[in-house]
């Protein structure tokens, strides 16, 4: 696309005006004058620069929100007259944090930084890159669109220094064992090494100890047989509130923070999502399991509204027998969830519900003001966790005053 600045159009009419001028008043001073100034108008824009090549370059293509990454532009192309000016677009979802992603370059080998952070977690685009390039006088200019597009992948914030606070209480049998190759309770040797007085009598080895003189005990292989189950809620309830602190997004970051210390352990996490659909992930371990969580919980967005009943009835024959759950869900706008609950809890789940109050967000988002319809939903919220309590479920209540740090310490999967 081309065009021109209104810098082009007062030289257009100040030539226009000499010309008529010059007819009017037969003077050739103001035919001269017209005619030069057209004159370089049109040389001017035969001198735009040649369509440089631009390259992107991204620090981190993978980062948690609140993270930063920087973001370099190079730009090559010929040492022609002119201007440049690069503008390389960004996501709703992004933010600048230092400098600007536009310039005005001269035309040959330029570059630029800038700085970018991602308050939201999602997969956010950055680019394609806008270039106009101008002829000297910043009179005509031919705009384009450079196709580098490329994608920043936002995971859900973590509490990396606080998630080995969550851990398993549960252990259940399984085909197989998972070792840990580290110290623990377990049955495969591992080492031997000095006796302490906190060591049971029956892990010394007697023939060690007659061969050296000292006392010395057996150490075995950790092993872990555990999996956890979590549930989270996205139905279209979950995103009352801010963009980035809503029932949903703290489910999510408590689920990113919970399955990552669960995975240190060496347990296995799985996954159900419930909103317009139902998404089952079977439990799953080792290195590459928290990225693929991670991708998982990143991708979800708020939306539909299945029921707790259905989504229980349909996951039941993917859940291990006797699997702990963990429920993530605001706990509204569904008649089925004590149907639901008395379900897992009879078939002999244990069940810890963490529930993010939706109509706390939705009070927080009218300034607090005490309205008859919150004070009837707050009673029926109250009348539900009383009631899911007595049936045996451990319900932990998340006002959004309660940080991630606090719910992580509370809880004991």
């Amino acid at each position: 696309m081309s065009g021109f600045s209104t810098r082009a159009v007062g030289y257009s009419s100040a030539s226009m005006i000499l010309l008529v001028l010059s007819l009017v008043l037969s003077s050739k001073l103001f035919l001269i004058g017209g005619l030069l100034t057209l004159a370089m108008m049109l040389i001017s824009l035969s001198f735009i620069p040649r369509k440089p090549k631009i390259t992107r370059i991204l620090e981190r293509d993978q980062v948690f929100e609140e993270e930063t990454s920087e973001v370099m532009v190079k730009v090559e192309g010929k040492k022609d007259m002119g201007n440049l000016e690069v503008f390389d677009r960004l996501s709703l979802g992004l933010n600048l944090k230092d400098s600007s992603n536009c310039a005005m370059l001269p035309p040959g080998k330029r570059s630029f930084r800038y700085e970018i952070d991602a308050p939201l977690r999602g997969y956010h685009p950055v680019g394609p890159t806008s270039i106009r390039r101008w002829d000297p006088m910043w009179l005509w200019f031919s705009q384009g669109e450079v196709d580098n597009k490329q994608q920043l992948t936002v995971f859900p914030q973590m509490v990396t220094e606080r998630s080995k606070m969550v851990q398993t209480t549960q252990f259940q049998p399984k085909p197989g064992e998972l070792r840990l190759k580290r110290v623990g309770i377990g049955k495969e040797f591992h080492s031997i090494r000095d006796y302490t007085t906190t060591d049971p009598f029956n892990t010394i080895n007697w023939k060690a100890t007659a061969r050296t003189g000292k006392l010395l005990v057996n150490q075995f292989e950790a092993e872990s047989i555990t999996d956890v189950m979590f549930l989270l809620d996205s139905r279209m309830v979950t995103r009352v509130g801010s963009m980035v602190d809503n029932p949903l997004e703290r489910s999510i970051r408590f689920i990113a923070s919970a399955a990552s210390g669960l995975l240190l352990s060496s347990n296995r996490v799985g996954l159900i999502i419930f909103g317009s659909s139902v998404s089952v992930f079977k439990p799953m371990g080792g290195p590459t399991a928290l990225t693929s969580i991670l991708h998982t919980l990143t991708n979800v967005t708020p939306s539909g509204y299945n029921t707790m009943g259905a989504t229980i009835s349909y996951s039941l024959p993917y859940l291990t027998p006797n699997v702990p759950i963990v429920m993530l869900s605001p706990l509204s706008e569904d008649p089925t969830i004590r149907e639901a609950v008395k379900n897992l809890l009879g078939r002999g789940h244990s069940l810890t519900i963490i529930s993010p109050s939706g109509i706390e967000f939705e009070r927080a988002v009218y300034f607090g003001k005490l309205t008859p319809k919150y004070l009837l939903k707050r009673l029926s919220r109250e009348s539900l966790v009383i009631d899911l309590r007595s049936m045996g479920a451990r319900v932990i209540d998340w006002t959004p005053d309660q940080d991630l740090v606090k719910i992580l310490r509370e809880v004991g999967i």
